[in-house]
């Protein structure tokens, strides 16, 4: 299921950057879905051969799409203001390459499973923040919700900061993770940041709780 639901994440995060910032985020994400899911299918057979390819695609358009900085300083929590400039920023490029590698593993599970934008409600857009609701229908037909929070920086772009699946919020999930790995290696972030990866369960069948435009 994880790979399968980054075929949503890859699909709205990658095409951001090909949209006007003026663009409203739900249309400018079901946008993005529909332009990413046909990339899928025209270039299959060359994503299937070279993972190299397909990485390289996922980082050159995520580079420029989300705040990887403001990201990783929420996941680290507690530990960022105490780490090292250095271990910052090796945490910054850890966790940027292991997201890069989860997106670019299930780009090819895309098979033409739908993938809707529902209508924005009362609240979704409030003064530089937005909530995007998203439903992924899987192959037996049952449907994933997927939730993405969304801010506005100073150059009026939106960018993505968090997301939610079937009721699982990434980014606490990510900063419970970092919280556990310094207690097993008695806080030495070096070990923590050297032994990282992305580990993430999507297949709750819980009701899906609200998003929030941070981690708190």
């Amino acid at each position: 299921m994880l790979r399968l639901i980054t075929v949503v994440l890859t699909s709205a995060l990658m095409a951001f950057p090909a949209y006007a910032s003026s663009q409203d985020p739900h249309s400018m994400l079901e946008s993005a879905i529909n332009r990413m899911t046909s990339r899928i299918d025209q270039e299959r057979s060359k994503l299937e051969a070279d993972g190299q390819y397909a990485r390289q695609v996922v980082h050159e358009e995520l580079d420029g799409l989300i705040d990887f900085r403001r990201i990783t300083q929420l996941v680290m929590g507690s530990h960022f203001g105490p780490s090292t400039r250095d271990q910052k920023l090796r945490f910054l490029e850890v966790f940027r390459t292991s997201l890069i590698n989860t997106y670019a593993s299930g780009l090819t599970l895309y098979k033409g499973q739908q993938v809707r934008v529902l209508p924005a409600e009362e609240g979704d857009v409030n003064q530089g923040r937005a909530r995007v609701r998203t439903e992924l229908r899987t192959d037996s037909g049952r449907i994933v919700p997927v939730f993405f929070s969304l801010y506005q920086n100073g150059e009026g772009n939106w960018l993505v900061e968090n997301v939610i699946v079937n009721g699982l919020n990434l980014g606490r999930t990510f900063r419970s993770q970092f919280e556990q790995s310094a207690e097993q290696y008695d806080g030495d972030l070096d070990l923590v940041i050297a032994n990282w990866s992305v580990e993430i369960e999507v297949e709750s069948e819980g009701e899906p709780v609200e998003t929030s435009a941070s981690l708190d």
